[in-house]
């Protein structure tokens, strides 16, 4: 069983380096990319040669390289990618329901997620407001006891406006 752990912590470990790594190729290349663009633009003014830009270095600049385990995808406004490790921590949280898990528990399930990475995503959520600590649980937040109200609340307001606006209008007659 501990050689099992042993393995698991292993392939994380491998895993993550191997991401550091595909980031930090990708953002050489793109700065490759840009270094050559910029070669002959300057190579066009100085030498008066024509700037013919490849459309090899321009997609390779403008979009990401996907890989099999990381599909393409842009964060968009609601949140964190699915995929990411964050957006993974709060559905994991939120499949956990109102029990919560421990951070041991949330450590053994997202083994490719760094140590110091869901330490500071725990701590940056719980500042947020996003999920729930107590003690050694953490939990998604569950939403405001207020939220169901909010459509009677605002029903409640409309109802006073329409009162306020049926009294002026008798009061202009």
């Amino acid at each position: 069983m501990a050689n099992d752990d042993t393995l698991t912590k292993a392939l994380a470990s491998v895993r993550h380096q191997r991401s550091t790594l595909e980031t930090e190729f990708e953002r050489a290349g793109a700065e490759l990319a840009k270094l050559r663009r910029a070669e002959r633009a300057l190579a066009s003014i100085v030498e008066g040669t024509p700037l013919d830009e490849p459309a090899a270095d321009l997609s390779a600049s403008r979009r990401a390289q996907a890989s099999e385990d990381r599909p393409r995808g842009s964060r968009g406004p609601r949140g964190p990618r699915a995929n990411s490790a964050k957006g993974r921590l709060k559905a994991l949280l939120e499949e956990a329901g109102s029990e919560g898990l421990t951070h041991t528990e949330i450590s053994e399930r997202l083994t490719d997620v760094a140590a110091n990475t869901l330490n500071t995503y725990l701590s940056v959520m719980a500042n947020s407001g996003e999920l729930e600590r107590d003690g050694d649980k953490y939990r998604a937040e569950a939403p405001a006891a207020d939220g169901s109200n909010d459509a009677s609340d605002d029903e409640d307001a409309l109802a006073e406006d329409d009162r306020e606006d049926s009294e002026k209008a008798e009061a202009a007659e």
